[in-house]
C-alpha cells in the first residue's frame, strides 16, 4: 500500500502544471494604425468580421479558457497578413502553436461559409448594366461584364504521390487560382482548386463559370489575356494589330483588362500568406486559406478613374447591352 502511495505521488510530481498564457486583446493594445499595420483591416473592418463570424466560431464552453471569437478572428487574420509559420503568430497572441492551428482552420472555414454571400457575379439586368457602364467608363470597351485571368499561389510542399500535377511552368509548387472582377476591384467569381500545371483556359473551361457563359445562361463578355482562346463571350488582344482600329483595340483591351492585374497584386500585398514562400499546409487546406482571404469583406480599394476613352481614338460604337 505504501508503495502505491509513493509511486502515486511520485507521479504527481511528474506531472507538468499547466500554464495558462496572458492573452493580450489587440482591442485594447493597439490604435487604429498599429491595427491595420499588424492585421491589414482597420478597428472598423475587424469589428465587422467578428460580429459576421462570432455565431459561426463560438466555443460552447468556456472550458480551458477557450479563445473568444474575437481573439480567434485576429489570430486568423495575423496569419493571413503575415505568411509566416505559425509559431509567430502564436508567441504575439500568447497561445500554443497547436491551438494557433486549428483556430486559423476554425476561421477559414467559418469565412468560406460566406462566399456565395460575399463574392456574386451579376445577373439581374441592373447588375449587368452597373457592371458593363463601369468598364465601358474605363476604355470605352462595351459589354464587358468582367475581367479574368489566373493567379498562382505557392505551396511550400506538396503530396509526394500528385507532385508533378502541382508544379508550375516555373517550377514551383503552386494552386492555380481563377479570378473574375469588376471595374471597381470587386471579386466575382473565384476557382481555387486546381494545382499549378493547369493551363489557364483549361480552369476557365471547366470550370462553372464558363459553362454557364459557354450555355448562354450569362449576359454580356468576359476580357482575358492572350493565354485565352477567343469565345463570343471571351475577348482577347490581337496577336499582331494591323491599322489603327486595331492598336486602338489592343489599347482599350489592354486598359479594361488591367484591372484584374491590379487586383491580384493588391490581393497578395495585403494578405501576405499568397506570396513569398508559400502556403506551408497540405493543398486542401491551402484552398480553404485563400478562399477565406478572398472571402474577407473590403479587402480591397478602388484605385479606379474615370478615363475618356475617346482619347484613344477608339473606333468602336458605344452600344451598352443589358440582355
Amino acid at each position: 500500500m505504501a508503495a502505491l502511495l509513493h509511486a502515486i505521488q511520485h507521479a504527481a510530481a511528474l506531472r507538468r502544471e499547466r500554464v495558462f498564457r496572458d492573452r493580450r486583446h489587440p482591442l485594447d493594445l493597439y490604435d487604429d494604425e498599429q491595427m491595420f499595420k499588424l492585421y491589414r483591416f482597420s478597428r472598423q473592418g475587424c469589428l465587422h468580421l467578428i460580429n459576421r463570424l462570432s455565431r459561426r466560431i463560438q466555443h460552447s464552453t468556456r472550458r480551458n479558457h477557450a479563445l473568444p471569437p474575437s481573439l480567434q478572428v485576429f489570430v486568423a487574420l495575423r496569419f493571413f497578413a503575415t505568411g509566416s509559420v505559425m509559431d509567430c503568430t502564436s508567441c504575439i497572441h500568447g497561445i500554443h502553436i497547436s491551438t494557433t492551428s486549428r483556430t486559423v482552420r476554425r476561421v477559414a472555414l467559418a469565412l468560406g461559409e460566406l462566399r456565395d454571400e460575399v463574392i456574386k457575379f451579376p445577373e439581374t439586368m441592373e447588375e449587368v448594366k452597373t457592371a458593363q457602364v463601369d468598364f465601358f467608363n474605363l476604355a470605352g470597351m462595351p459589354n464587358v461584364v468582367g475581367a479574368v485571368d489566373g493567379t498562382h499561389v505557392e505551396l511550400h510542399g506538396a503530396p509526394l504521390d500528385d507532385e508533378y500535377i502541382y508544379t508550375n511552368r516555373k517550377g514551383k509548387h503552386s494552386i492555380n487560382v481563377q479570378l473574375i472582377c469588376n471595374a471597381r476591384y470587386k471579386i466575382t467569381n473565384v476557382c481555387a482548386r486546381w494545382p499549378g500545371s493547369t493551363h489557364d483556359s483549361r480552369v476557365l473551361r471547366n470550370s462553372r463559370i464558363g459553362e454557364r457563359f459557354a450555355d448562354g445562361e450569362l449576359p454580356g463578355i468576359l476580357v482575358g489575356d492572350s493565354g485565352y482562346p477567343l469565345q463570343p463571350w471571351l475577348i482577347t488582344p490581337l496577336r499582331d494589330p494591323q491599322g489603327n482600329a486595331e492598336r486602338n483595340y489592343n489599347r482599350a483591351h489592354c486598359r479594361t483588362r488591367v484591372t484584374i492585374e491590379q487586383l491580384n497584386g493588391q490581393l497578395k500585398n495585403k494578405f501576405r500568406c499568397l506570396m513569398g514562400q508559400g502556403i506551408q499546409m497540405s493543398a486542401p487546406r491551402a484552398c480553404d486559406i485563400i478562399i477565406a482571404s478572398l472571402t474577407s469583406p473590403k479587402t480591397l480599394k478602388n484605385r479606379n478613374k474615370p478615363s475618356k476613352w475617346n482619347r484613344m481614338k477608339c473606333h468602336t460604337t458605344p452600344q451598352i447591352r443589358t440582355s
